[in-house]
C-alpha cells in the first residue's frame, strides 16, 4: 500500500458493524474512506468541508470534553448508558450533518 493510503477497523453504518475500510488521503488530508467489506464508499470533498466547517467543528471539537463533564456530572447514571450508542453512532450523525450541509 503506499504512503497516501491506509487501513482502518471503523464502523461502517451499512454494514453495521466494524469492518476494515481502506482510508485515501490526498494534500495530506483524508479523500475517500471505503469499507473492504460491502465496498460502500464515502468521498470527501476538503474544500467545502474548510469553507462549511472548519470553524464551527473545531470549536465543537474543543468543547466537547467540557460538555461532557457536564453532563457527567448532571447525571453519571445516563451518561454511562448512552455513552455506547453515542460512540458508535457519531460518525453517522457527523456524515448526515455533512450530507444536509450540502444539500443546503
Amino acid at each position: 500500500m503506499s504512503k497516501n493510503r491506509m487501513e482502518a477497523y471503523l464502523f461502517c453504518v451499512n454494514c453495521e458493524k466494524d469492518t476494515p475500510h481502506e482510508v485515501e488521503y490526498k494534500a495530506g488530508q483524508i479523500h475517500k474512506i471505503t469499507c473492504k467489506t460491502c465496498e460502500i464508499s464515502l468521498q470527501i470533498n476538503q474544500e467545502f468541508v474548510n469553507k462549511h466547517f472548519k470553524e464551527e467543528f473545531t470549536k465543537r471539537v474543543l468543547s466537547k470534553p467540557i460538555r461532557m463533564t457536564e453532563e457527567m456530572e448532571a447525571d453519571l447514571s445516563g451518561f454511562l448508558k448512552s455513552l455506547p450508542i453515542r460512540v458508535i453512532s457519531k460518525p453517522y450523525r457527523v456524515y448526515k450533518e455533512y450530507t444536509d450541509k450540502i444539500k443546503e
